[in-house]
């Protein structure tokens, strides 16, 4: 009896214990793909300078991949304060063909370094996880010094992606308790029952 006891003690606590590592394992994953940022590949902010940044939004590769958990994502450059550059995006085919602009608008979206934060923003992108994600620059003209631009893309968490947090992390303190009580519960029992006399102590076989 005692030895039932004890293992079903570690068997219980085993069991919490891998499904509590579960959940929080899978509420890290959330955290990380809430605030996954895409950074392209840096360039010259020197006036004339062109530059390519092809993405698979749909592809395996985590470093590309774009979350559906995310909205839709909006297109920014890093760089130095006043420097004006235009950004194409456009969603191409095998070919290098265009099927259809990811930029509001078919011309080129144009716009100047913020002064304070260094960011110019560009705007949303049109989602499409199918076709390869083509975006260009063009430095218009340069900033008072010369220095490299990174393109980045960011989103914000959907509806759904910031419900499935909040129940990841109340599944998590739930299942926590819950095994903290059940252990605490087993022990307790398992102190009562060595605690008793030889003779208190229930016997597995019947009296004669």
């Amino acid at each position: 009896m005692v030895a039932f006891r004890f293992l079903a003690l570690l068997t219980v606590g085993f069991v919490l214990l891998s499904l509590i590592f579960l959940l929080s394992a899978s509420h890290g994953r959330l955290e990380r793909e809430q605030f996954r940022v895409l950074t392209g590949p840096t360039f010259s902010t020197e006036q004339g300078t062109k530059a390519e940044w092809v993405i698979e939004l749909g592809g395996p590769r985590i470093d590309q991949a774009w979350p559906a958990a995310q909205r839709q994502p909006r297109l920014f450059v890093r760089g130095v304060p006043g420097a004006r550059i235009a950004a194409r995006a456009r969603y191409i085919d095998k070919d290098g063909g265009t099927l259809l602009p990811a930029l509001e608008g078919t011309e080129p979206v144009v716009g100047a370094v913020g002064e304070t934060d260094g960011v110019l923003e560009f705007g949303p992108l049109w989602m499409s996880w199918d076709h390869p994600l083509e975006i260009t620059f063009e430095v218009l003209e340069a900033g008072p010094e010369a220095a490299m631009a990174e393109p980045v893309l960011r989103g914000a968490a959907s509806t759904n992606y910031v419900a499935a947090r909040a129940i990841a992390r109340t599944l998590w303190f739930v299942f926590a308790i819950l095994g903290a009580l059940g252990l605490a519960g087993l022990v307790a029992s398992d102190r009562e029952l060595f605690a008793r006399r030889p003779e208190e102590r229930p016997s597995g076989g019947a009296s004669a």
